[in-house]
């Protein structure tokens, strides 16, 4: 008996699509219509054996942001969305992304998948987050204004991003100088003057001997202090890894100075972003905070937003959830309360979302200007020990020089 792939129109206004086993095409229209649906188109073909192994594995960003703005555009204007998945095949620049939308167009015409569940054979290319959202955006018959959200909030990670990333890189560049000049310094630089130092003086000065004691260790035990710094780096990212040790971690990272605030703003402005996506596309609210809470990287504020959710299923509202923790701090509470209180609960997640859009900005410019002063006292106490280290001996060479005339 023939497998028929079929798309139906169901009584709620969805499209759907999937295989039954009839032995003709006017069986098929019977059941579908015994079932309260009306048959769109229906074929006969094989139906797909076992999924075979698919291509998946991260994609930048950019490239993601760039098929997600032609797959919403297209899907505004209309476009079918096999053609979309045909022509921007062509046009992306990722060869892993043009085989994995390949392989998505496949499932789509060929197992009579939908867009969502096509995407969700790539969990790496395609993280849970953008399954359900497009899951909702095709249930409520609303996928391109999905689709638009979707591109708003990569265009605002990615800006996000970007604000961190030129944070970091005053602080990176101005330690890299500072550690490769202690290395030319105390490698090379002073094994060469050391014996003549020596050689005419009685007793090196205290930063003359530091900086000596420093090169010979460095020199001596270099391969010691390189084994060290890497066991220090792989046993932060297997604390990471660990549930309470990564916690504490996390903790540790809030109440860091200065950088502790812009981790909060950071994943204060990624919640509300979640949960104003998720709740603009149709997600249910319990589902939408167990999604956000999946996705948030600190643990800590992951931890209150399932205490949040839990205090929800038990019958508080969102407001008193929010309220109750005192993580989330007055702006969040009160667009929470406010939306909730008018029906406008998007409104005011939008609002809340505009105010650390303008706010993680300004605690970028906080931190680094908090940091300049810090890193040009510590360059400028490096430079002073090292030339203190050499320019002590010299001075003692030229008394004893003056002294013996």
């Amino acid at each position: 008996m023939p497998n028929y792939w079929y798309k139906a129109l169901t009584g709620a206004g969805t499209v759907e699509q999937g295989w039954i086993t009839a032995p003709d095409e006017a069986e098929v229209e019977e059941r579908i219509r015994a079932s309260g649906s009306f048959l769109i188109e229906a074929r006969a073909k094989e139906k797909p054996k076992a999924a075979s192994v698919r291509t998946d594995g991260t994609v930048p960003r950019k490239q993601l942001l760039a098929f997600m703005e032609y797959l919403a555009s297209s899907v505004q204007v209309g476009m079918p969305l096999l053609t979309t998945l045909s022509d921007v095949e062509t046009r992306l620049e990722s060869r892993k992304l043009r085989k994995i939308i390949g392989e998505v167009r496949e499932s789509i015409s060929e197992e009579g998948r939908s867009l969502s569940e096509a995407l969700a054979l790539h969990p790496k290319a395609f993280p849970e987050m953008y399954v359900t959202t497009i899951q909702a955006g095709e249930a409520s018959g609303r996928l391109d204004f999905v689709l638009i959200q979707l591109v708003a909030y990569l265009d605002w990670q990615e800006t996000i991003t970007g604000q961190i990333r030129q944070a970091t890189m005053y602080p990176m560049i101005v330690l890299g100088a500072i550690g490769l000049l202690i290395l030319v310094l105390i490698g090379y630089v002073f094994p060469k003057i050391i014996p003549v130092l020596q050689s005419r003086t009685t007793e090196l000065p205290l930063p003359t001997r530091v900086v000596m004691a420093a090169s010979t260790f460095l020199r001596a035990e270099g391969i010691i202090v390189v084994a060290g710094i890497v066991f220090v780096f792989v046993a932060f990212r297997f604390m990471r890894k660990r549930p309470k040790l990564g916690r504490i971690v996390d903790s540790l990272q809030l109440r860091l100075p200065i950088v502790g605030d812009l981790i909060r703003n950071v994943n204060m402005a990624r919640m509300v972003t979640y949960l104003g996506l998720f709740y603009r596309s149709g997600v249910e609210i319990i589902l939408a905070l167990t999604l956000v809470e999946r996705m948030l990287a600190n643990r800590v504020v992951a931890s209150a937003v399932n205490r949040v959710r839990l205090e929800i299923e038990g019958g508080e509202t969102m407001a008193a959830a929010f309220g109750r923790n005192p993580l989330f701090p007055p702006i969040i509470v009160r667009s929470v309360a406010l939306g909730e209180s008018t029906g406008q609960l998007d409104e005011s997640l939008a609002r809340a979302q505009g105010f650390y859009e303008r706010e993680v900005p300004s605690a970028v410019r906080r931190m680094i200007t908090a940091l300049q002063p810090a890193l040009i006292l510590v360059m400028g106490s490096v430079v002073l020990v090292v030339a203190l280290a050499m320019i002590l001996p010299i001075l003692s060479i030229y008394q004893s020089i003056g002294v013996r005339r």
